[in-house]
Order: structure tokens, then C-alpha cells, then sequence
């Protein structure tokens, strides 16, 4: 019984079937954005299906998370498992039929052969020769020679399967044992590995720490960031710095069963200090929002109550230059500030913006089995 079971888990259509079946898996979860909020689904996969909303359908199935789904992972398996049986009951056997030398010492047994027998003398070391320089492997038993040729060509395919297996085992182990983890942190705060958006079900997350000790972008000539690096430090459970480095986009930080990536940045805040009539100061931290922005990342503020008699006005951030610009509540463009500019006014003596609260993007991942997928490919 289970020998027929694998026989029939080694059929070579099985096998095709299997890998037709997550190919098609593996484009839909590349046409369907992964591992988003169920927000995102919603407000982007309104079309109802038989009066179902489409986003129902792709969270019921899990395509908002093919990769890790308990179906897709049995696929990998049945492929994987359909490889290893496809491997061992044919394609050793086949290798190791082709080792062996077979003496033929009758004619009849050259009939079964796709060969013309000619009965004329040979001499053997003629035959050798020519069979040589045609590159076959001789053995040779008293007049008798035997030569065969093509042997690589019985061990390809078993290095192939046994690639695909161990990149088909990388890929499972990566993907009940792995996490993946996105961070939104100032300049020098302090922080853990805490928002979790992907991770296995046998995933154990390490109580790391880690420090932003700062961050800052390089723009093109035309204003667009060329890039962004966050210089970040790991800490011990003293508190102690045990490895710095700053990373960019493309250019992270590998740790012993972590990898560190530079993927985003963003803007929390502004802080303001002024001084009022009494000539005492103040110092305000404003809070922003980010808005859509098909081009370019956006945010907006108002300037804070500093007043009464203070018109309001409002406050737009392009970038991560120092640089402002102040509309009034109307919308009328005022004028464009730099961090640390004075500003007067006739209500209070002078304000101004002394700092833009950017924070950088950091993902933070494990996959325990990306060696075994590199093993794979380079096999």
C-alpha cells in the first residue's frame, strides 16, 4: 500500500499538476498585495462577487496571505515529497543501471540493439580508439568491449530535484519559523521588535534593542530623494552599543538571525519655540498628518492657539530639508520658511521652528531557511 502510494506521488503528471497549481497560487499573490491591513482590502476590493464584496472573498480564501496559508504550504509538500519519490524509485535507479557494464556473448543479443552488426573483423584497439575520441567510457573483459556515454545526463535531473527540495524546504521553514516586522521610530529613541505583521506559527521573536542614533536623506537636483540612511546601533541588556552601522535602501544590517532594512521614513511632528510680550519662552511640539499624495510624501499642520488675536495659518511639509510652507486658513500662499528662521509678529514678540521630528522605517526579518534557498539555487 504505501509503496503504490509513492509510485503514484512519483508520476511525472502528478508532479506537473502540482507545480501548475502553485505557479497559478504564486501569480495571484502576485496580482493581490500581501500581508496588508484588512482596511486596505476593503477600500481597494469593493466589486462584489455574487453580491459578496470581492475583499471577503480574498480574506476568507487567504490570498491576503497566500504564502503562509496551511493549503499552499500542503501543495509545497506534495511537491516536494513528489520529487523526493520521483528521485528515489526512478531516478537512482535509472543512474545506477547506467553504471553497470553488460557483456553481450551471443548474437541474438545484438538484434535487440538499434545497431547494424557488421561481421567483418574489428580490432579491438582500433574500436577503443574511435570510441574514445568520441568521448564514450570503456570496459573491456577479454575480446569483449563495452562503452557508454551520457552519464551526466542521469545526474542532472536528480541535482535538479534535490535543488528544488531544498529550495521548497527553505521556503516552509522560512515560512512557520520566520516574522517579518515593520518599525516607525524618531531619531534616538530606543526601541524593541513589537509591530509584528507577518510571522509562523512555531516563530519565537528575539528580545532585541535597538537605537536610532539619527537619520537624514540625500535629494536629487530636482528635489527627489535620492536616498535615506538611518545610522542604527544594537544594544545588549545592559544597555550597552554591541554593533552600529548605518543602513540605506539596499543596504542592511546583518545580524547572527536577523536582517535590519532601511525601508521608509516619515514625519511625526514640528517644534516650535517662541516668545510672548513678557518675553518668556515656550515651546511647543505640533502634531501633524499625512496626506495622499500620488507624487510625493505630504504633510500638513496649523499652527497651535500661541494667541487669541494670532491669525491661524497652515503648515505643509514636502521633505525632510528643513524647509516649510505656510498657507493661510484660506489657502493663499504666505511664504516659505527654513527651520530656524525668526518669524515676527504683532501679537508675540518672535516664533519660530526649530526642528522637523522625522522618524525612518526599519523592517526587521528572519528567515531561517534563505541558506538553504541560496544553497538551492547555486546548486
Amino acid at each position: 500500500m504505501i509503496k503504490r502510494i509513492f509510485k503514484y506521488l512519483a508520476n511525472l503528471k502528478l508532479a506537473i499538476i502540482i507545480l501548475l497549481l502553485i505557479s497559478l497560487l504564486i501569480s495571484i499573490g502576485s496580482i493581490i498585495e500581501q500581508n496588508k491591513e484588512v482596511e486596505f482590502y476593503q477600500s481597494h476590493y469593493l466589486t462584489p462577487i455574487f453580491t459578496v464584496p470581492f475583499w471577503k472573498v480574498i480574506i476568507f480564501l487567504g490570498f491576503n496571505n497566500i504564502y503562509n496559508t496551511w493549503w499552499f504550504l500542503i501543495l509545497l509538500f506534495l511537491f516536494g515529497f513528489s520529487l523526493a519519490s520521483c528521485t528515489i524509485l526512478q531516478q537512482l535507479p535509472t543512474l545506477k543501471f547506467s553504471r553497470r557494464y553488460y557483456f553481450y556473448k551471443q548474437v541474438n543479443q545484438y538484434k535487440k540493439l538499434p545497431l547494424k552488426i557488421n561481421r567483418s573483423k574489428v580490432f579491438t584497439t582500433h574500436l577503443s580508439y574511435t570510441l574514445l575520441n568520441k568521448q564514450y567510457s570503456i570496459y573491456q573483459q577479454y575480446n569483449s568491449l563495452y562503452a557508454y556515454k551520457g552519464l551526466i545526463s542521469r545526474v542532472g535531473p536528480i541535482i535538479v530535484h534535490l535543488s528544488i527540495i531544498c529550495i521548497l524546504l527553505g521556503s516552509t521553514l522560512g515560512s512557520i519559523n520566520g516574522f517579518n516586522s515593520q518599525e516607525l521610530i524618531p531619531k534616538t529613541e530606543v526601541f524593541h521588535i513589537q509591530n509584528i505583521i507577518r510571522n509562523g506559527i512555531f516563530s519565537l521573536i528575539p528580545q532585541k534593542t535597538f537605537r536610532i542614533n539619527d537619520f537624514w536623506s540625500i535629494y536629487t537636483s530636482n528635489g527627489l530623494i535620492k536616498q535615506f540612511y538611518t545610522d542604527i546601533s544594537v544594544l545588549n541588556g545592559q544597555g550597552r552599543e554591541t554593533q552600529r552601522k548605518t543602513i540605506s535602501v539596499n543596504n542592511p544590517l546583518l545580524l547572527k538571525d536577523l536582517i535590519v532594512y532601511q525601508t521608509d521614513w516619515g514625519v511625526l511632528g514640528l517644534r516650535l519655540k517662541y516668545f510672548t510680550k513678557d518675553n518668556s519662552l515656550k515651546v511647543f511640539q505640533v502634531p501633524i498628518s499625512k496626506v495622499s499624495s500620488l507624487n510625493q510624501k505630504v504633510w500638513i499642520s496649523a499652527l497651535p492657539n500661541l494667541n487669541s488675536n494670532l491669525k491661524p495659518f497652515i503648515i505643509l511639509i514636502r521633505d525632510n530639508r528643513g524647509q516649510l510652507t505656510l498657507y493661510s486658513i484660506n489657502g493663499k500662499f504666505i511664504k516659505n520658511v527654513n527651520i530656524g528662521d525668526k518669524l515676527e509678529n504683532e501679537n508675540i514678540n518672535s516664533f519660530k521652528f526649530t526642528d522637523i521630528i522625522s522618524s525612518t522605517g526599519i523592517q526587521i526579518k528572519s528567515d531561517p531557511g534563505i541558506k538553504l534557498i541560496y544553497f538551492g539555487f547555486f546548486s
